[in-house]
């Protein structure tokens, strides 16, 4: 059975230090970007045209719903909360922009190595690729996840008085 406490545990060792660091600028990097998105009508408008030109539906309500994930889930993953939900909701919208968007961008008539040369240097795949590390991880280091673990432990010792 998986419980709460075993989802949201994290590691302290100092050997988590890079995914911390990884954790911290994909979160901030998604926070901006959603929050630019929602509160800059320029961006605003590019976001449903994006959409509209992949073939998305509803492109005008998607476009406030993936700025606003990217924001909430951004945040979330900066502060360390709900780590693994936030990285895997932010690998999902960075699958379908690279689906819908970025693997058209890649010219046709490549051989294979040459194909996945350009796929590699698409930035969705980056964030995808960097998603794994607090999918994987957790929170890790300075997470409100492993504080909430602790905190739960110490409750649990002084409910169910265990030794």
């Amino acid at each position: 059975m998986v419980s709460v406490k075993r989802f949201m545990q994290t590691s302290d060792l100092p050997a988590m230090f890079p995914v911390f660091i990884c954790r911290l600028v994909v979160g901030i990097f998604f926070f901006t970007a959603g929050f630019n998105k929602l509160f800059v009508t320029e961006n605003q408008l590019l976001m449903v045209d994006t959409l509209h030109d992949a073939g998305i539906p509803f492109p005008d309500v998607m476009a406030v719903v993936v700025s606003f994930l990217e924001c909430s889930m951004g945040l979330l993953l900066t502060l360390g909360l709900f780590s693994r939900v936030s990285a895997l909701v932010l690998m999902i919208i960075s699958t379908v922009a690279l689906a819908t968007i970025g693997i058209y961008t890649i010219p046709h008539g490549l051989n294979l190595i040459a194909w996945l040369s350009w796929l590699f240097y698409l930035p969705e795949t980056l964030y995808i690729v960097l998603c794994l590390l607090p999918l994987t991880w957790g929170g890790t280091l300075c997470s409100l996840d492993g504080w909430l673990v602790k905190r739960w432990d110490n409750v649990r010792k002084i409910v169910f008085v265990e030794e």
